[in-house]
């Protein structure tokens, strides 16, 4: 039966139709009622039921996020280590065809030496065999390829992968794009698996002699696979109670783990066991593949009449696309579950009667209200009836105006991008094709700010819509991106589409394409402004270039300083081989000088042997000196030009703005005098015109011969920050920290005299003195009767490297009575990357001699299990960067339980540092942390107040 609606019986339909929907709702009201008395009685026991196995997967949960915090932890390594390997192979690569370059290129052909270098590189293998080295010139030519050498002189330009990337193209890319070369990816047939292709990364750079590409790579799977295989035996150990374990499956549903069964590894569950274990393993591989979760599953063993529910969180470690299980027995909760079952039954039936009364009282309040909201939606319906005819008759109108828009939108050689009100692209025309290379369904839905060439700030756009929004229109030369990802130049006018009540409707951009014109300025610029020999600015730029970087530090409060730089005796080489060599002189100091500096400075040559170098952005004087004296070692090293080997060495003259100069003449004027100075002084140095650096330099001489004396001044003192177990809230041990109180002046804090003392050396008898004195005071504290403790004392690099480092300590202990044990030798993660033997002898000794080891700064540089397992560290010190936030980061959370449980595998003691709240201490406590350190304890104390701090505790 169809209906037929009138103006008439709209009213009547619409609330018949109503009545049926709320007497209907209200029916089911009563009818939830009732089923709520029902059930009542089962909620509570579901409720008990539910806290255990609540509690239960909370302990699955956490064993669950420790096992994803130590996978993730070895799977972010794999790409940087496989970078760094390919880097080393392709840095051996180009020093073998340097030096054969260098050595044979003046005994033979070019052609000779290209085969030396290529027969030398074809025969070597890495990576277990997968490794090699290939070449290709820079229009893709094969030179080099070892696996396939019928492909070499042969074009490789359109060779692309599965996902259509062009590869030589993408490695060519990535080796231009950097003196130092770049990384590719692409995907190739692994020697494993022919048939399929597998992600590969390459590293390539140009070998610039003969402008070939020399590369190489290895699939990243293989690097993944060993991290995996790593993973899988720290799970096999980990235990959770009685009946907890974990498992591991791949995707495809192989058994890569499983620790009851280990005969069944490396075997499709499909394979193995009875129909209904595979049943549950497919289940928990489609779990892990919604995102993973809890699911609970009952399993009969073989040979026993008595079945296992357990419960498992189900996660799937997507870096390696594997599926991790761990599993407990639901047994330990089943005893408490069956008492809470028979006490809701009582209450149920003296509540049925109400359910009738709340019924009749809906569906009387029902009709009531079915009856008004019918009246007020009818006159709605009739006022939308009227918009909608009005708004038919307005498109009749416009039709014939958009047809005429259409055709000048189609024809029009300009740009044109149409958006709608929040800026999103409505239409584009022919013209924006042609010019950006977006095909129109690529850039409908989409905002304009993806052709954004990243050359504008976001205070240029920000202004840029303000002017729109004020006056309706803005006009303007703007950087965009095409889409095979160049950027242009374009001449852009933005206008707005208003409503006749004043709204947004549109924006209309129409824009045209600058680049000819862009690249004729700049040709002519080029000869203009720079240096015909070199390329560097010219003075002329130099000048432009010196006012804008001295009004920007005026705007910021910086400094520029100004290095002009004249080769000593340069004149000589001229003179004596011409001046074709002289400068290609230049061109090697000017090539030199530009890899010294950042992109935000200038290099320029004023001409003849005279250079300047122009530093941006400094906040103190003394930042100049770094670069001045990286100048003097670059530039120390011999030039090979031709046949002749030459040493040249500059005078180098420093002058600052503001400090010495308010205009870039008087700037460069006054470097020059320095350089003068410095020529004066015997060459080969440097000279500031500005007395700041030589106060500078007088301070830090003077904090050097203040700490010659401090020993025999008495001017050293110690000072102890206890650390707390924070289980049992007691002192289990303290930290030597140096201070040093120089007579009628200020104390010196020790980030200020430290690294000195390390550079002169002086470290090492003020270490020594450390630590004597932090063990005479440990002994001290026991003939006091103070519970013992153990004394952590910091250890330099210096130190470890003296020969009778451990002899010295084994006399310190014996002298001063204490047990080695309590002493506590802390290193930061630098010391493990130290190649020097002398300091392993060292650790090795300490280990012997009892004392225990701490690393201190634990993942702040260069931390590694490897090292970990190599010295027999007893203590890791969680660094205070990763507590200062942990109450607000959960990504420091991650990581220091993923640092905990590291460390507890290893049998190794913990100690987090700087922990100043709380909230810290609450949470290091929930996380298994051992100890505590930080302002939230004490202050670093003196040695009185630190035992009567002891003291103090011990009585409480």
């Amino acid at each position: 039966m169809k209906l037929k609606l009138t103006n008439d019986n709209l009213k009547r339909y619409h609330l018949l139709g109503t009545l049926v929907v709320v007497v209907t709702l209200a029916l089911t009201l009563a009818a939830s009622f009732l089923w709520i008395g029902i059930t009542e009685h089962r909620e509570i026991t579901r409720r008990f039921e539910q806290n255990q196995r609540d509690h239960l997967h909370d302990r699955l949960e956490t064993e669950m996020d420790a096992a994803v915090g130590y996978l993730d932890f070895l799977e972010v390594r794999t790409e940087s280590v496989l970078r760094q390997a390919l880097r080393e192979k392709i840095a051996m690569a180009m020093q073998t065809a340097r030096a054969i370059h260098t050595h044979e290129s003046k005994l033979h052909p070019e052609a000779a030496v290209k085969r030396l270098i290529l027969d030398t590189l074809r025969p070597q293998r890495f990576f277990d065999g997968r490794g090699y080295f290939f070449a290709q010139d820079q229009q893709g030519v094969s030179i080099l390829l070892p696996i396939n050498p019928a492909l070499e002189n042969t074009s490789l330009w359109d060779n692309r992968d599965d996902t259509g990337h062009y590869i030589t193209r993408g490695l060519l890319e990535a080796a231009l794009g950097s003196a130092d070369g770049g990384f590719s990816r692409y995907r190739w047939y692994s020697p494993d698996n022919p048939r399929e292709m597998s992600e590969k990364l390459a590293f390539v750079q140009i070998f610039k002699p003969y402008g070939w590409m020399i590369g190489t790579g290895d699939y990243l799977e293989q690097w993944h696979a060993a991290r995996l295989r790593e993973g899988l035996e720290r799970l096999r150990a980990w235990k959770s109670g009685d009946t907890g374990h974990f498992s591991v499956m791949s995707l495809d549903g192989r058994i890569l783990l499983e620790p009851l069964a280990p005969h069944n590894e490396g075997r499709d569950y499909r394979q193995v066991g009875s129909a209904e274990e595979q049943a549950i393993r497919r289940r928990m591989i489609e779990l892990a593949g919604q995102g993973g979760g809890l699911m609970e599953y009952t399993l009969r063993r073989p040979g026993s009449e008595g079945v296992d529910t357990r419960s498992a969180m189900i996660r799937r470690f997507a870096p390696w696309n594997i599926v991790l299980v761990a599993s407990l027995s639901n047994r330990e909760i089943q005893a408490a579950i069956d008492i809470e079952r028979t006490t809701a039954w009582s209450s149920l039936s003296s509540r049925l009667p109400y359910a009738g009364l709340v019924a009749a009282l809906a569906i009387a309040v029902a009709i009531l209200a079915s009856a008004l909201f019918s009246r007020w939606m009818s006159g709605l319906l009739q006022g939308y009836k009227r918009s909608l005819e009005a708004h038919a008759q307005a498109l009749e109108q416009t039709t014939g105006e958009l047809h005429l828009a259409g055709h000048v939108f189609q024809s029009s050689k300009e740009g044109i991008l149409i958006t709608d009100a929040e800026r999103r692209i409505l239409a584009v025309n022919p013209a924006f094709t042609e010019i950006s290379g977006y095909r129109a369904d690529e850039v409908i839905g989409r905002c304009p700010e993806m052709l954004s060439s990243g050359r504008h700030d976001a205070e240029f756009y920000r202004s840029m819509w303000e002017t729109i929004h004020e006056n309706g229109s803005w006009s303007g030369e703007i950087w965009n991106r095409r889409r095979d990802g160049s950027i242009f130049p374009e001449l852009l006018q933005i206008t707005t589409v208003y409503s006749p009540g004043g709204e947004v409707l549109h924006y209309v951009g129409t824009f045209l394409d600058l680049t000819e014109r862009k690249e004729a300025e700049d040709r002519i610029r080029q000869l203009a402004e720079f240096d015909p020999l070199t390329g560097l600015p010219n003075r002329s730029l130099l000048s432009d270039r010196l006012a804008q970087v001295m009004a920007r530090a005026e705007r910021e409060n910086r400094l520029v300083a100004t290095l002009v730089l004249d080769l000593d005796r340069f004149k000589n080489i001229n003179d004596s081989l011409g001046h074709t060599v002289g400068d290609q002189l230049l061109q090697g100091v000017a090539a030199r000088l530009l890899k010294l500096v950042r992109q935000s400075d200038t290099v320029s040559r004023l001409g003849g042997d005279e250079f300047v170098v122009v530093l941006t952005g400094l906040e103190h004087t003394a930042q100049a000196l770094p670069v001045a004296r990286k100048i003097l070692d670059a530039l120390a090293a011999p030039f090979e030009i031709g046949e002749h080997e030459m040493l040249i060495t500059p005078s180098i003259g420093i002058a600052l703005y503001p400090d010495n100069a308010g205009d870039p003449e008087t700037l460069l004027k006054h470097a020059e005098a320095a350089m003068y100075h410095a020529k004066h002084q015997g060459r080969n140095t440097f000279q500031f015109f500005a007395p700041e650096f030589n106060l500078w330099a007088t301070e830090r001489l003077h904090i050097e011969n203040g700490l010659r004396h401090a020993l025999a001044r008495d001017e050293l003192q110690l000072h102890f920050q206890p650390q707390i177990d924070l289980s049992t809230r007691h002192i289990v041990g303290c930290e030597a920290l140096l201070r040093w109180q120089p007579a009628e002046e200020p104390m010196v804090m020790p980030d200020r005299f430290i690294p000195i003392a390390e550079e002169t050396g002086l470290i090492v008898p003020i270490g020594q003195w450390v630590l004597e004195q932090a063990c005479g005071q440990l002994a001290r504290w026991d003939a006091e009767g103070i519970p013992p403790i153990h004394m952590a004392v910091n250890v330099a690099v210096p130190q470890l490297r003296q020969p009778g480092f451990v002899d010295k300590v084994r006399h310190t202990l014996e002298q001063t009575g204490i047990a080695p044990s309590r002493l506590e030798i802390e290193v930061t993660e630098s010391v493990l990357l130290d190649k020097d033997e002398r300091i392993s002898t060292t650790l090795e000794g300490l280990v012997a001699l009892g004392v225990k080891l701490s690393l201190d700064d634990f993942g702040t540089g260069y931390a590694s299990l490897s090292y970990l397992r190599n010295f027999r560290f007893n203590v890791l010190k969680i660094d205070r960067s990763f507590v200062m936030e942990l109450h607000r980061n959960e990504a420091d959370i991650k990581l220091i339980r993923a640092i905990l449980s590291i460390a507890r595998d290893l049998s190794l003691q913990t100690v987090a540092e700087g922990v100043e709240s709380e909230v810290q201490d609450v949470i290091l406590q929930e996380l298994g942390c051992h100890i505590g350190q930080g302002y939230h304890f004490s202050r670093p104390l003196p040695a009185d107040r630190m035992g009567e701090f002891m003291r103090q505790q011990r009585g409480a």
